[in-house]
């Protein structure tokens, strides 16, 4: 049985696409209708085996290395990435001559990402390997091959059509079976999203013309409602599958057309425009988009009186994506504007009240203040209990807040009992299969971890992520922050490659939301420095922790608890690599610093402990 569904060879010169390829195939989904088709490779599973891609330069010796001809040995198929630069590359054709002398001519496909098969010259894209057959003895022959190409040229197949023929090629699978359940299934994502935010939408615009007309006679009424149905009918008239190509339209598309229309169209109606735009914030948020949520939700502030519980609610998110984005200083100005957005003896103030002590903990648990954001939590989620209703969904995200804060100065009877009292919350709630659920075992699985229960913890983020896979989209944060887990769980247990492949796609997922230099793309690299000094890498182990230096420097200033925690990473570091001195010396500017910013924080004494111990027995 081969380890990978397919290996991809390729000039570094394409390293974009190879990478783009790689992602591709490992997180594609096989649509449910064809799962466990039979094909020559067995019953089709919900995912392709694990793909390989070489990630650094080939050595300049005249032979591949025994780890790429494992490779290709193990591999079903060979993906060739096609352009002038790989058809010149020597290493190229050598692993298309390996892979055929192993495995035959009609495994290897194509992907043509520049210049033009068989034209000859500088154009040429195709390596010997993939012109020719091999003859008998296993050299190039002058016989011509026709390889099974894909081509995501302009004009040509396109990246997602091009995929699937791919992944038609890996599985046996029929490529206008594969392409017509592909496009059913993105056209059920598009109506489910579409109905989610446009059913909120409606929901909120007839709220919103309720209580204007409370105020207003009945002919206003009229107007706001045909407004708001002209503004629907308008919205999916321009999204007509009859008129565009439907292959064009995603839930995104609807959704920004949605956003654009209510910011430049219902300027005359700000009460309807900022519930409109505080619904699509709302919506950008929970599918992972932090930008356009910000987007609408400062449009939504622009259309909204100055007191008002909608201007008051919409700052408050606005300080959740600052904390997010370690930005404790905006939150924290986010959250004192909310205060002041509404009238505190309304009928509504109790549950902004339990809300606005909610994100303020929140600003002190992002700043390492655990004990005290445990504190507020507590007094938050008294608030909520008090609330008339259903609060149990916020309730229960403040008690697992509450727990993981709890977990953080080591008081882990205490944070068991809340984490089942959340998780309770949401099952009765929600059901098993949600995201809040998934989030629940997940945050035990990561207080199992800190307590040293590593089965227990692997077993629990296991669940976590089959949840995510079904309810998310691969590249929402939920799915980076469950990955990063992941890593460290794999790292605890000595599977520090396994640790090492799930922080990259983390890293992966964040940099693409928020940017190279954010700091959760330096917590990423915070504990891929901790795999790779547990396994012995210490070069790249410091490589990792200079680029988290400089991006906490950028987020948080150099007096912060997490440059505390990256201090004693260093010094981690240097002990495992049995340099005592310079493990010594971070670890004693560690503890300076700690001392610093809080000198009655509990962890000092840990802290002296382990500068005393360097050098005089293992302690990491």
């Amino acid at each position: 049985m081969t380890r990978f569904s397919a290996f991809i060879s390729y000039s570094h010169a394409d390293s974009a696409v190879a990478r783009w390829l790689h992602h591709s195939l490992e997180t594609f989904r096989i649509p449910r209708a064809l799962v466990g088709t039979p094909s020559p490779f067995g019953d089709i599973p919900h995912r392709l085996p694990p793909v390989f891609r070489d990630r650094d330069e080939l050595p300049a010796s005249g032979d591949l290395g025994e780890e790429l001809r494992s490779a290709l040995a193990d591999s079903r198929f060979q993906v060739v990435i096609c352009s002038p630069q790989s058809a010149r590359s020597k290493w190229v054709n050598e692993e298309i001559l390996s892979f055929k002398r192993v495995h035959g001519e009609g495994r290897t496909l194509a992907l043509i990402a520049s210049g033009e098969p068989y034209a000859g010259g500088d154009l040429e894209c195709f390596p010997p390997g993939l012109r020719f057959r091999l003859a008998a003895d296993g050299t190039l022959s002058d016989v011509r091959a026709e390889p099974i190409a894909a081509d995501i040229r302009p004009g040509k197949d396109g990246r997602r059509l091009a995929l699937l023929k791919i992944i038609a090629g890996l599985t046996g699978l029929k490529l206008d079976a594969l392409a017509r359940r592909d496009a059913a299934r993105r056209q059920r994502r598009l109506a489910i999203v579409t109905g989610l935010s446009l059913g909120v939408a409606v929901l909120t615009i007839g709220l919103a013309i309720y209580a204007d007309g409370q105020r207003r006679v009945a002919e206003s009424q009229r107007r706001l409602a045909d407004k708001s149905l002209e503004f629907l009918i308008g919205t999916f008239a321009i999204a007509n599958p009859a008129t565009e190509n439907p292959k064009t339209i995603t839930a995104l598309t609807i959704l920004d057309r949605v956003s654009k229309r209510a910011s430049s169209e219902l300027a005359r109606e700000p009460a309807v425009g900022a519930k409109l735009l505080a619904t699509t914030g709302e919506i950008y948020f929970n599918l992972g988009l932090p930008k356009e949520s910000e987007r609408d939700l400062r449009a939504a502030l622009a259309l909204e009186p100055a007191q008002s519980e909608g201007r008051a609610l919409a700052l408050l998110k606005l300080s959740t994506l600052a904390y997010k984005r370690g930005d404790p200083k905006q939150s924290l100005d986010f959250i004192a504007q909310a205060n002041q957005a509404y009238d505190h003896d309304a009928a509504y103030a109790p549950s902004l009240a339990a809300k606005v002590a909610e994100r303020r903990a929140m600003v002190d648990y992002v700043a390492g203040r655990y004990a005290e954001a445990a504190k507020r939590l507590d007094g938050a989620a008294n608030l909520f209990r008090a609330l008339p209703g259903d609060h149990r969904s916020e309730l229960g995200g403040v008690l697992m807040n509450e727990a993981q804060a709890l977990v953080r100065v080591r008081r882990f009877a205490e944070a068991d009992r809340l984490f089942a009292a959340a998780s309770a919350l949401y099952a009765a709630k929600f059901g098993t299969n949600h995201v809040l659920t998934a989030t629940s075992i997940q945050n035990r699985a990561w207080a199992d971890f800190e307590n040293g229960r590593f089965a227990e913890a692997d077993a629990g983020i296991g669940r976590a992520v089959a949840i995510y896979r079904t309810v998310l989209d691969d590249d929402h944060p939920s799915v980076a922050a469950s990955l990063i887990l992941t890593g460290r769980i794999r790292t605890a247990r000595g599977d520090f490659v396994g640790a090492l492949a799930a922080l990259d796609k983390a890293r992966s997922i964040y940099t693409r939301l928020y940017g190279p230099t954010n700091s959760a793309v330096g917590d990423v690299d915070f504990y891929a420095a901790e795999a790779s000094s547990a396994r012995g890498d210490t070069d790249r182990a410091l490589r990792y922790v200079s680029v988290t230096k400089l991006i906490y420097d950028a987020s948080y200033g150099p007096k912060d608890p997490d440059q505390v925690e990256l201090l004693m990473l260093r010094s981690r570091i240097f002990a495992r690599a049995n340099r005592p001195d310079d493990a010594r010396r971070d670890c004693e500017t560690a503890l300076k610093l700690q001392i610093l910013l809080d000198p009655n924080d509990d962890g000092i004494i840990g802290t002296r402990r382990i500068c005393a111990a360097i050098g005089t027995r293992r302690i990491y």
